[in-house]
C-alpha cells in the first residue's frame, strides 16, 4: 500500500509537469444526494473557497443555521465553527466545489451521462429554476439549474449492476475510465416526535435522557437536548406498521415506568418522495420487525381479549411497476397505507393497514420536520441535522433498542450519536482480498448494508452515503477552470478522510466518519490496480493515458 501523502506529491508533480501554476480559480462540479448535502456544504466551504448564495434562487430547504432562519435566502452557507479558517479555504488551493442537491437518482444519472445540465440526465431541474448556490467565477453564469460539467456525485444509493451496464452503454467508460465508489460518511435515521399527544397535551415522558446521551451532548457541543422517550423494538414496529395507533397503548407504557404517555391518535409522518433516508429506514424496519407480533391496534390491545397479528413490515416498493408486485422490501419510495393503490394497478387497492393507523405524507426531510412540528401526536423519521440535539429547538428524537439489547435483555436504549452510529457501521467489515476486488464498486455495494446491527452500544438505524468519482480527469475543461482538478480532489479526500477538522464537522451535525475497516481500502482503491485514478493523458497511468477525462 502506497503512502497517501507520497502518492499526492507524485501525482501533483506529474499533473503539473510543463504547466504554469493556475492563476485562476479551479471549479469542481458535483451534486446528488440531499441526505448529506448540508454537511457536505460545511466540509466543502471549510476546505475550499466558500460558495455564493443566489438571491434569485429558491429558499434553502434546510434548517436554521446560526442567526439565519430556515427557509430564507442565505448570502452564503456559514463556515462551520469547527473549521480552523473563519473564512474557509483552509487548504489554500483557491478552488470551489459546487454541489446541487438533486437527489441520489439524479446524481447517478448525471454521472452515467457525464451531463451536468440536461433536465433528463443531469442536474437540470427546469430551465427557469434557479440554483440555491452559485459561483461568481463561472464565465457567463446564468444562476439556473445545470452545470457545464460534472466531476463527482453523492448518492445514498449504492452503485448497482444496472448503473454499471448503463455507464458502459453510454460510451463514457471509454472517455472517463471506471467508476470509483467509496463510502463518504455514516448517518442515522432518527425517530422524531412532536412532543404532544393526539389531543395536544404534552407527552407524559417519565424517563430522563440516558446518562450517556447527556454526556454525548457535552462531548459534541450540541445546543439542543436528547429525550427520555424510549421505544422498545416492538413499539417501533407497532407504530410504523399502523398497529400502535394511540399514545395510551400498553406497549408504550412498558418503557415509560408503566405510565401512559398520553391519549389521542398517533400520526405517522413519512416521506412522500423517494429518498435515501426512506431506504435506510424501511430497510431497518424490514429486518428488525420480522417475527414481531401484537394486537391489531390500540383499541384491541386495551380490550379484554386482544388478538394477535403480525407486526412485520408489509409495505411494498412503489418504484416497482411489475405485476405481481415485489411484495415487501426496503425501498427509496414506499407504498405507505395512505397511498390509494399499489404499483400494479388501481384495481388492486392496498390492504396493508388492518390496524387503521393514521399515515401522513410529506416531501423532503425539511417537509417531514415541518409536518411533525405542526401536528399534534405526530411521529416520523428524518436525519440528525433536522432535530435536537444538533439543533437548539424543535423536534426531539426517541431512543430505540438494538438487536444486542433485544437478545440480551439489557433494558438499554440507544440514541443517535456519532459514536453509536459508527459502532453500527463497524458491525461489518468489507472483504476485498485483492486489487481487482477493491476496484469493483459492486463489491463495496454488496457488503455495505447493516440493517440490524447486533453489536453493543449501536444505534440500529444507520447507513453510509457514498461518493462516486470518475477514474480520469481533464485539466483543459471549461477554459482552464479544470486545471489541477485531480490533484485538488485528492487533496480534498485527504482532508475528508484524515483531517480531524472534517471529523469534527461531521460530528457537529450528528454524522460520523466511516470506520477504519472501510476507510483503509480507499487508499489502494485510488492509488493502484485497475482503479488507480489520475490525469487524462498521463503516460505514467496506463488506465488514463488515452482517456479524455472528466
Amino acid at each position: 500500500m502506497r503512502n497517501w501523502k507520497a502518492y499526492l506529491l507524485a501525482t501533483a508533480a506529474i499533473g503539473t509537469c510543463g504547466l504554469a501554476a493556475p492563476a485562476e480559480a479551479q471549479l469542481v462540479y458535483a451534486g446528488g444526494a440531499s441526505f448529506p448535502a448540508p454537511v457536505y456544504r460545511y466540509l466543502f466551504d471549510c476546505h475550499s473557497v466558500q460558495v455564493d448564495g443566489n438571491p434569485n434562487g429558491p429558499t434553502w430547504p434546510y434548517p436554521a443555521i446560526g442567526t439565519t432562519p430556515a427557509g430564507t435566502f442565505q448570502p452564503a452557507y456559514p463556515i462551520s465553527p469547527s473549521c480552523p479558517s473563519a473564512s474557509g479555504d483552509s487548504s489554500g488551493l483557491f478552488m470551489q466545489i459546487l454541489y446541487v442537491p438533486v437527489g441520489s437518482g439524479g446524481g447517478k444519472r448525471a454521472l452515467i451521462a457525464h451531463d451536468g445540465s440536461s433536465n433528463s440526465t443531469g442536474f437540470g431541474n427546469a430551465p427557469a429554476v434557479a440554483l440555491p448556490y452559485v459561483s461568481g467565477w463561472i464565465p457567463g453564469w446564468t444562476d439556473k439549474y445545470g452545470y457545464p460539467s460534472v466531476q463527482f456525485v453523492g448518492s445514498d444509493d449504492v452503485w448497482n449492476s444496472t448503473d454499471a451496464a448503463n455507464y458502459v452503454a453510454s460510451g463514457n467508460q471509454a472517455k472517463y475510465g471506471n467508476i470509483i465508489q467509496m463510502p463518504a460518511l455514516a448517518g442515522a435515521v432518527v425517530i422524531a416526535f412532536n412532543g404532544n399527544d393526539g389531543n395536544g397535551t404534552p407527552l407524559n415522558i417519565q424517563n430522563a435522557a440516558p446518562t450517556g446521551a447527556t454526556a454525548d451532548k457535552a462531548t459534541f457541543g450540541y445546543p439542543g437536548n436528547y429525550s427520555g422517550l424510549n421505544l422498545t423494538r416492538k413499539a417501533l414496529c407497532g407504530i410504523f406498521t399502523g398497529h400502535i395507533t394511540a399514545w395510551n397503548d400498553p406497549e408504550l407504557k412498558k418503557s415509560n415506568n408503566n405510565v401512559a404517555l398520553g391519549n389521542g391518535a398517533i400520526k405517522v409522518i413519512h416521506r412522500a418522495d423517494g429518498s435515501g433516508t426512506n431506504f435506510l429506514f424501511t430497510n431497518a424496519l424490514y429486518r428488525q420487525c420480522q417475527g414481531v407480533t401484537g394486537p391489531n391496534n390500540t383499541t384491541d390491545a386495551l380490550s379484554a381479549s386482544p388478538t394477535t397479528r403480525s407486526w412485520e413490515f408489509r409495505f411494498s416498493d412503489r418504484t416497482n411497476a411489475a405485476c405481481p408486485d415485489a411484495l415487501y422490501r426496503a425501498s427509496n419510495l414506499t407504498n405507505w397505507p395512505d397511498n390509494t393503490n399499489d404499483t400494479c394497478s388501481p384495481a388492486q387497492p392496498l390492504n396493508n393497514n388492518p390496524g387503521g393507523g393514521t399515515f401522513v405524507a410529506a416531501s423532503t426531510n425539511g417537509g417531514v420536520k415541518s409536518a411533525i412540528e405542526s401536528t399534534n401526536g405526530a411521529i416520523g423519521y428524518s436525519t440528525t441535522d433536522f432535530a435536537q440535539p444538533v439543533l437548539s429547538v424543535g423536534m426531539k428524537v426517541a431512543n430505540v433498542q438494538s438487536q444486542y439489547d433485544v437478545d440480551n435483555a439489557t433494558g438499554a436504549f440507544q440514541w443517535p450519536s456519532p459514536t453509536r452510529i459508527k459502532n453500527s457501521m463497524a458491525a461489518v467489515s468489507p472483504i476485498l482480498p485483492d486489487a481487482n476486488a477493491i476496484a469493483n464498486p459492486l463489491n463495496w455495494s454488496s457488503q455495505s448494508q447493516v440493517p440490524n446491527p447486533a453489536t453493543p452500544n449501536s444505534y440500529p438505524i444507520a447507513g453510509f452515503t457514498w461518493l462516486d468519482f470518475y477514474q480520469c480527469y481533464s485539466q483543459t475543461r471549461d477554459s482552464g477552470l479544470g486545471l489541477g482538478t485531480f490533484q485538488n480532489m485528492m487533496n480534498y479526500l485527504t482532508f475528508h478522510y484524515y483531517d480531524s477538522t472534517a471529523a469534527a464537522i461531521l460530528n457537529s451535525q450528528g454524522f460520523a466518519s466511516i470506520p477504519n475497516a472501510w476507510r483503509d481500502p480507499i487508499i489502494p482503491l485510488i492509488t493502484g490496480g485497475p482503479s488507480v485514478m489520475g490525469n487524462a493523458g498521463d503516460p505514467g497511468n496506463t488506465f488514463c493515458a488515452s482517456k479524455q477525462g472528466a
